[in-house]
């Protein structure tokens, strides 16, 4: 991967960010143990705040491992690219993941990763493609040890790797839309092959998660 911004090039976080990070974390599993306690019931615990506490802590798991690597793959791209690149929250987002999820449904908006530098169409298209990318990995990985350990006795793991898989595949695909300010518009004006490509390996893993591994897992 070229560099066009000399200086940079290595991971690195501020303490802004990881500040930023850490709360768009626990906010946004707030946000989804509300949704997943009230969905799948007491399945952890017949005690409201035991089952909730479980579910908080698999919520952090899918949060960290689906909205944050997502916007890891950004970050780390770009500044592959010599560009500087730190995540910041949206606080009106997380507040409307807090207060939605409280309710039964979840808008999801924790924020983005902002990049500065002299990025142009080619690098700025393999930056937002990086997350998707992320996304879809994650995906492809949660469904083939899905398959190796779904059974009966296994129901509890099963259903987290369901829920890992389509998280990952679900958002992946949803910022595939070729419209601003989603990756997809990037993407596509770099290059409409690989968006087309990208898209429909996207649309197969969410559809093999939905009709696959949800009838198995639940």
């Amino acid at each position: 991967m070229r560099t066009i911004n000399p200086g940079f090039g290595k991971p690195r976080f501020s303490r802004i960010e990881l500040r930023d990070i850490a709360l768009a974390i626990t906010v946004l599993s707030v946000a989804f143990a509300f949704i997943y306690a009230r969905g799948y019931g007491h399945l952890f615990s017949d005690d409201v705040v035991a089952n909730y506490l479980s579910w908080l802590a698999v919520s952090m798991v899918l949060v960290v491992m689906s909205f944050m690597l997502h916007e890891f793959g950004h970050k780390f791209a770009a500044q592959r690219y010599g560009a500087w690149a730190e995540f910041r929250m949206w606080p009106a987002g997380l507040g409307l993941a807090l207060v939605s999820g409280f309710f039964g449904f979840l808008f999801a908006a924790p924020g983005a990763v902002y990049i500065q530098g002299g990025i142009d169409d080619r690098a700025n298209g393999k930056i937002s493609l990086a997350g998707p990318a992320v996304n879809f990995g994650i995906a492809i990985a949660a469904i083939l040890l899905w398959s190796v350990t779904v059974s009966p006795q296994n129901g509890l793991l099963s259903m987290v790797l369901f829920l890992l898989a389509y998280l990952n595949a679900f958002l992946g695909l949803f910022n595939m839309i070729p419209v601003p300010p989603f990756d997809g518009s990037k993407i596509f004006r770099w290059n409409a092959g690989v968006w087309i490509a990208t898209a429909a390996v996207g649309a197969v893993i969410l559809w093999f998660v939905w009709t696959q591994m949800y009838f198995w897992s639940f």
